[in-house]
């Protein structure tokens, strides 16, 4: 019996990063305060989220063009669909190409129809097409963020040479390092937000500025060039051209993401607001596949019914074969049924997919220990689980395992010791029994039989079909070692 980390592995839909930090603020309360102008935070807050009548659905032509270091990419364009904001359908053709391809996101799964082709090819990082996709309307951001809270009105300044309100926000309980420093600088004239800062995470902070703007005779802005930068380990920047249609409706003319190794481009044109778009035309059956086959797996390894979990991800990745989680979790599934092979050949799977992630070392190396085999290599890909995820306790004790196997039984505990601590009381129970089963047999190595006893008999709460356990429990006993 082993122990593996699953995890659902989110798919990657080419959202513009900073984007999709600044929306997720949305609904961050704060204080409110009066200043002498008779303005408060709330009332700054109100003006601003008035002029944002963000279109949900919208109908246009994209031209896409991308610069991967000294590879460019030529133009593509495509016919340009949106519905509710994260529902997206792009009809492009392929240079060359006599019939359309199709590109269908959900804002979590990405189908692309080649040309001619009946079913998708489900797509975890748009990248590799060639072409970012934007799902999120860049403004419905600043709308959100603008809704649900409160500000402080901290004082007045001037940017781009217009006066401007500082709204600070108070942080959300629930994660105070986030948003501690947030503060907007809104325009006195159109009520639009020329400058956010403080936004980010712990590892990266992302700002907003608009960097020029276009105003009409009475001051009202109806245009301007703004720009998001993250700064993290790899900075990234996207500058965004911002025009003003009809009934305060905003959306970028053009967008373009500067990143460290990658460049990117979008133009808008002939485009059109709040158009109907029926369902049918983002509809994918396979999505609902995935989802429901998922679950129903998930579920059906909770409850360790292993022969069926096996039957719902070979669903998944028959339909996509990319899919990092479905091969983590079918892998899981026959080592626990007892289909070495076929887990063996899972975890391989996993491990080509995705190198950067620490699961498919970890569960590759755990078979080859808990079967005496290919020992060193097993201890050496436990040591990269562990590098690349050191707070995990399950990769704790694959790597504890393959120094006990070895008869480095100092090592051995000591990486025991640290997986029970970090995984806690929250984790599965049958998981933290062999991590118990584990450590009695690290002691019991060493000759430290009353340690030995006291994890066996832990393991055995926590499962109390844990035979292996049981056995050494009863080997102790003959050795004069009485049950509690």
């Amino acid at each position: 019996m082993g122990v593996f980390h699953i995890r659902k592995l989110s798919v990657l839909v080419a959202l513009c990063l900073a984007v999709v930090i600044v929306y997720g603020l949305g609904g961050v309360p704060a204080l409110a305060a009066t200043s002498s102008t008779g303005l408060d935070g709330d009332s700054v807050l109100a003006k601003m989220a008035g002029q944002f009548n963000v279109a949900k659905n919208l109908t246009g032509t994209v031209t896409f063009s991308v610069h991967e270091g000294e590879i460019g990419l030529q133009l593509l364009t495509g016919d340009l669909m949106v519905k509710n904001r994260e529902h997206l359908r792009l009809d492009y053709l392929e240079p060359g190409a006599t019939n359309p391809s199709t590109i269908i996101t959900d804002g979590d799964m990405v189908a692309q129809y080649l040309q001619g082709a009946t079913r998708p090819r489900i797509i975890h990082d748009p990248i590799h097409l060639g072409f970012p996709l934007i799902t999120d309307l860049v403004l419905a951001s600043l709308e959100r963020l603008s809704l649900g809270g409160q500000g402080y009105l901290s004082g007045e300044e001037e940017y781009l040479d217009r006066l401007v309100y500082t709204v600070e926000l108070k942080p959300a309980e629930t994660r105070p390092d986030l948003w501690e420093n947030t503060v907007f600088w809104i325009d006195s004239v159109s009520w639009l937000p020329l400058r956010v800062t403080g936004l980010g995470t712990p590892f990266a902070s992302v700002e907003f500025k608009a960097t020029s703007i276009d105003a009409n005779a009475n001051g009202q802005i109806t245009g301007m060039v703004a720009e998001v930068v993250e700064m993290g380990p790899e900075e990234a920047r996207m500058v965004m051209k911002l025009v003003r249609f009809n009934d305060n409706i905003w959306f970028p003319k053009e967008v373009c993401v500067q990143g460290s190794r990658l460049a990117m481009a979008q133009q808008f044109s002939d485009l059109q607001f709040n158009v109907s778009l029926p369902d049918e035309l983002f509809y994918v059956e396979e999505f609902e596949i995935l989802r429901t086959a998922f679950a129903k797996g998930a579920a059906f390894l909770a409850s360790r019914n292993y022969s069926s979990a096996i039957k719902e991800f070979q669903k998944i990745v028959a339909i996509d074969p990319y899919n990092v989680a479905a091969h983590s979790n079918l892998g899981y599934a026959y080592i626990e049924s007892g289909d070495e092979a076929g887990a063996i050949a899972e975890f391989e799977q996993v491990i080509m997919l995705a190198p950067e992630e620490p699961l498919g070392y970890n569960n590759l190396a755990y078979i080859y220990v808990d079967n005496g085999i290919y020992l060193q290599k097993a201890l050496e890909m436990a040591q990269k689980a562990v590098e690349l995820s050191p707070g995990n306790g399950a990769f704790r004790d694959t790597l504890g395992w393959a120094y006990y196997k070895l008869g480095e039984y100092g090592d051995a505990i000591l990486e025991f010791t640290k997986a029970l601590d970090l995984m806690g009381d929250e984790e599965r129970p049958w998981d933290r029994a062999v991590v118990h089963y584990h450590l009695g047999m690290a002691y019991s190595a060493e000759f430290r039989l009353v340690k030995a006893k006291e994890h066996f008999v832990k393991a055995l709460e926590l499962d109390p079909s844990l035979a292996q356990a049981k056995d050494e429990l009863r080997h102790l006993e003959k050795q004069g070692l009485s049950s509690p």
